[in-house]
């Protein structure tokens, strides 16, 4: 009997992050990439959200391997979990499987996974699959894009993309292996919407490499600061270029720049030579120093921000430097970063970011790059990947105009079955893929009901009720409240007061289910009164 295709998304629709695709052929299931989100600001406690892993552990008896596209978190970052409830085979290129290997190592978890290396050149046979990888242009090097032959026809994973001709670690995107590698087209695209509403081309990451030039040469005799994201190696190459023509030293400050930066010179993708390099406490004149740190993002913890705060142990920050944050602001992390932006600024610093000069391009291709992308696949399908709901609506809406049918356009989210026979497409009833939070070592265990307790928490706080009762149940002595975060005890006595005597008169009159009325008479007369809704929390007292 023939089989049909099944292409699940666990992860990365309708959100940035997580990224997670199975696809799924009779008894045989592949994974493409395993990632992690990083939390949003009103998610308060949380450290990631992970992908829901229940589909694929209850059938891990037919997982045949787990393909990666590149090393950057939102593809990577979720194995660790993965693996501690699987194994599997891991397949990517040297450095995304050298980044995975550290990270791997640190969760305990190294030894639950084969990792295999593989290149753009090769194709790898996993069950039914025939997956080719191909060359794309990102913000990191080694990434590729997949193409994988099914026996219903040929899926062509983009992977996260840009056409850029001229990037600074010398690799460009291969359509011509891409058109190679199918010859009898393509049955489905899923495509990489990210900057899908950014109009034209992304632009080089030459534009980049000009700019830093011109700022060294500017920062002449000044201590140059510079945030960007550990993973930017071929940024950071150029970095490096320009610390030696210049005459300066680098000193790192920020441990995943640390390992990233050993592990790339240990492969071979970043060529600095030793003598490059100092010790952040070494004693180097400011104008002869480059001090690059993490923390492009306004991360709470991250170097950068810990200097702009006055935090860092060894970096105070003075009027002379030049601090460059050389990195775009993902979505929803612009809050910290303006707050970051403004005590640098605050501490008298030259700062320079990307609303003044061209010192960060996106890794992910724009509207035109994505057209040529659809020209150059022609695919019978179209499902929009790697984006928020509008981008994948916008992705749609492009292919339309290409002359892709809309009925032939799937806006798909995390947990839908699309599935195929080769000729048409359908969806089945989708599978659990909820968010899964990550708050230190608990992992799932925080669901939505304590997130909103945590968002009333943090907006009108709570407050303890402490009721003596008696053997009899009825209440003995004055109920005691005691408030964090809503009200302050010494200035709203009158208020409490008030608070204390509705409570025993409602208590009086309802002698028995004490929690429920305690919670219900003080929740709706702190409403009346303050129109807030701190957390109520009852605590009966035998006496």
């Amino acid at each position: 009997m023939a089989k049909n295709l099944k292409i699940i998304p666990l992860g990365g629709l309708g959100e940035i992050g997580k990224n997670m695709t199975l696809l799924e052929y009779g008894r045989n299931q592949i994974i493409v990439d395993c990632g992690v989100m990083f939390p949003e600001s009103d998610m308060y406690g949380i450290d990631l959200v992970l992908p829901q892993f229940d589909y694929v552990v209850e059938n891990q008896d037919i997982l045949r391997g787990i393909v990666l596209t590149h090393g950057h978190q939102d593809h990577i970052g979720g194995l660790p979990y993965l693996l501690e409830r699987v194994n599997a085979p891991i397949y990517g290129t040297a450095l995304t499987i050298g980044m995975v290997e550290r990270q791997l190592e640190e969760a305990h978890v190294r030894e639950r996974a084969t990792l295999e290396v593989i290149d753009d050149t090769q194709t790898l046979h996993l069950g039914p699959f025939r997956i080719s990888p191909f060359a794309v242009a990102h913000s990191i090097p080694a990434a590729v894009g997949l193409v994988i032959d099914t026996p219903v026809g040929a899926i062509v994973h983009t992977g996260d993309y840009k056409l850029d001709e001229t990037p600074t670690g010398g690799r460009t995107t291969d359509l011509q292996r891409l058109q190679a590698l199918t010859p009898h087209g393509v049955l489905a695209l899923l495509g990489d919407s990210t900057n899908v509403d950014r109009p034209g081309r992304t632009p080089t990451e030459q534009l980049v490499a000009d700019t830093l030039d011109t700022l060294f040469a500017e920062a002449n005799g000044r201590r140059i600061i510079i945030a960007t994201f550990s993973s930017l190696l071929a940024r950071l190459q150029e970095i490096m270029r320009l610390a030696e023509k210049y005459g300066r030293k680098v000193a790192l400050t920020g441990r995943s720049l640390q390992q990233n930066i050993n592990l790339a010179r240990e492969l071979g993708y970043l060529k600095v030579p030793d003598s490059l390099f100092v010790d952040i406490t070494d004693n180097v004149a400011d104008g002869n120093l480059v001090i690059l740190s993490t923390g492009s993002q306004g991360e709470p913890r991250s170097a950068l921000n810990r200097m702009a705060k006055g935090e860092h142990r060894q970096i105070h920050v003075h009027e002379n430097d030049t601090i460059i944050v050389s990195g775009g602001t993902i979505p929803g992390n612009e809050e910290d970063v303006g707050r970051m932006l403004n005590n640098l600024f605050a501490r008298g610093a030259n700062v320079i970011y990307g609303a003044l000069a061209t010192v960060h391009v996106s890794g992910h291709g724009s509207r035109e790059d994505m057209r040529i992308m659809l020209e150059t696949v022609n695919p019978r399908f179209l499902i929009p990947v790697h984006g928020e709901t509008r981008h994948l609506h916008l992705h749609a809406r492009l292919a339309q105009e290409g002359g892709l049918a809309a009925e032939n356009v799937f806006i798909l989210q995390n947990g839908a079955v699309w599935t195929t026979d080769g000729e048409k497409a359908w969806l089945e009833e989708p599978i659990p893929a909820e968010d899964v939070y990550v708050d230190g070592y608990l992992v799932g265990e925080i669901g939505e009901l304590v997130m909103r307790d945590r968002e009333r928490l943090a907006q009108d706080g709570f407050v303890v009720v402490y009721v003596p009762i008696d053997k009899k149940h009825k209440l003995v002595g004055e109920p005691r409240l005691f408030s964090r975060g809503f009200l302050r005890m010494d200035q709203s006595s009158v208020l409490l007061d008030a608070a204390v005597k509705e409570l025993k008169r409602e208590l009086k009159r309802n002698g028995r289910n004490h929690d429920d009325t305690v919670r219900e008479t003080l929740q709706n007369f702190f409403y009346h009164k303050t129109q807030s809704r701190p957390v109520i929390l009852p605590n009966i007292v035998r006496v």
